[in-house]
């Protein structure tokens, strides 16, 4: 019998096997409302059409349609039982009249963080070095985060991806409780750093920033879709990644309770 942490009728469990098809669905339901419905994206920025070939088309099932989604949740759940890199993904669920519904989740891969990606910090860790040695030398102050980063060996850093939740349960904390969650056994599983990516015009990141990210940079994100000939390509989009070193992982992970109030003015437009 696994662990259930319920509040307010919400069970944060594990995912299963069983819940493939549901977790597809509500991945698909949850990026269309965020990043190409019109009455939120007008409101909190961050549109996906820029990038044209992403536009879900269903009766075509070209650009980021729900058969994508599909795709990705059928391969990904394969690895959930993958010793050697595991795919962990925590869940909401709900009790509604109908019965349980999954309302929400936090996915990535327990393995260590992508050599490319690691180099992003090393290079940017220089660029900062270089940068507090000039300005110390005109005797100037940087406007400019110049703070050395602090890192972990690369394959002490797990990454983790997508936290989404469904429209109708938003602005309920779901999303602080999977994220902790999901770092909990990060570190459970050895690991001493996380690392997550959000797109860069995705007001998310004062999210991450509320649950201790830190060290955002810039970074390239893959997005799947489908192309006119039911072929699969990739499209990179604008990115940032942050970082949470051992202290801020252990902090997100054992943490009772955030202080929010410091950043309600913040946090106040976005519902995850």
């Amino acid at each position: 019998m696994q662990s259930q942490n319920i509040i307010d009728g919400i069970v944060i469990r594990r995912a299963t096997r069983n819940d493939e098809k549901e977790l597809a669905e509500l991945a698909y339901v949850a990026y269309f409302d965020r990043f190409f419905n019109d009455e939120v994206t007008n409101k909190y920025g961050a549109s996906l059409k820029v990038y044209p070939e992403l536009i879900p088309d269903e009766k075509k099932d070209t650009g980021q349609s729900r058969s994508t989604f599909a795709d990705y949740w059928r391969k990904a759940m394969k690895n959930l039982d993958n010793p050697q890199r595991p795919f962990l993904c925590f869940v909401a669920e709900a009790q509604t009249s109908q019965g349980p519904k999954i309302v929400g989740f936090r996915k990535g891969y327990a393995a260590p963080l992508e050599p490319d990606e690691y180099a992003l910090y090393e290079k940017e860790n220089t660029r900062r070095a270089i940068l507090r040695r000039k300005y110390a030398w005109q005797g100037r102050v940087s406007e400019e985060d110049l703070r050395p980063i602090n890192l972990p060996a690369y394959e002490k850093i797990a990454g983790s991806s997508s936290l989404y939740i469904a429209p109708q349960y938003k602005r309920m904390r779901i999303g602080e409780r999977l994220i902790r969650r999901y770092a909990k056994e990060v570190l459970r599983l050895g690991f001493e750093g996380m690392v997550t990516s959000c797109y860069v015009k995705n007001d998310s990141r004062y999210f991450l920033q509320a649950m201790g990210g830190d060290y955002f940079i810039p970074c390239p994100i893959p997005c799947t879709y489908r192309k006119a000939d039911r072929s699969l390509d990739v499209c990179s989009i604008d990115g940032l990644m942050c970082l949470w070193d051992k202290p801020a992982l252990q902090k997100l992970a054992g943490a009772r309770a955030f202080d929010y109030a410091r950043n309600a003015g913040r946090l106040s437009g976005f519902g995850r």
